[in-house]
């Protein structure tokens, strides 16, 4: 009896080191947007929270995450009276949604629509903005569905030849419109990764620091142009003049 005890205390404190050690080993799921920092619980991928769990900080969330970020379908309380359920990108609101507002003894503020970068967009899903003076036949801006941080822009004409080379045989030497300039007040422009010109077509390709990033493009006919991105995304952007 007395030796049978004895093992099953010593089976008992190999388990209890054991379990002690695995623990060691064991990382904690962080949540990497500061209010969230506190508490979490549900899935877990590299260290970071990614799937579906709920995060507790100075604010809380329940819902959708990917690399330590509310990503996807979820429900953001900013505080007792303030909550938000949608999507998130990066833990901004992105895309439909609707804000609650809690007023005891009233009925519930409800402003519903869509978001990008965190900002009421209204009712339709408005994810950037351009003005130019300068006319073009057409202007195409596409984000990437996921999150992605470039921007490539397609400047294209009908005629000429960036290096002034004739077009035609009769020797009409055309002008493709180029991208002399493009700079960001804000500071979201962070490097130009590439520059491609060819007959009728120049191809530009920059990565973008942060998002929302405001963008203003000086063209080579000195005209000038003002592009707001909100979404961070990869963006592609196509112009096209007749010239």
């Amino acid at each position: 009896m007395k030796a049978k005890f004895l093992f099953t205390v010593l089976f008992l404190s190999v388990c209890a080191q054991t379990s002690l050690k695995a623990q060691e080993f064991v990382k904690p799921c962080k949540v990497l947007w500061q209010p969230l920092k506190g508490t979490y619980t549900g899935d877990c991928k590299k260290g970071l929270a990614s799937g579906k769990g709920e995060a507790q900080g100075v604010q809380r969330y329940s819902g959708q995450f990917k690399e330590g970020l509310p990503n996807g379908s979820g429900t953001f309380y900013y505080s007792d009276s303030v909550f938000h359920t949608g999507i998130f990108m990066d833990g901004l609101k992105e895309g439909k949604g609707e804000t609650h507002y809690l007023a005891k003894g009233k009925p519930d503020r409800v402003i519903s629509g869509y978001w990008s970068a965190d900002e009421y967009r209204g009712k339709d899903y408005i994810t950037y903005k351009f003005k130019s003076n300068f006319r073009f036949e057409l202007s195409e801006f596409t984000p990437s569905k996921q999150r992605g941080n470039t921007l490539n822009i397609d400047i294209a004409t009908n005629s000429g030849s960036p290096n002034g080379v004739s077009t035609n045989l009769i020797g009409d030497s055309g002008n493709v419109l180029t991208l002399v300039d493009l700079i960001s007040p804000n500071g979201g422009l962070k490097k130009t990764n590439s520059t491609i010109a060819s007959s009728f077509k120049a191809i530009y390709s920059f990565e973008i620091n942060t998002f929302p990033v405001k963008l203003l493009g000086t063209l080579s006919n000195g005209e000038i142009f003002e592009l707001e991105l909100y979404k961070a995304s990869d963006w592609k952007v196509r112009l096209f003049s007749n010239q």
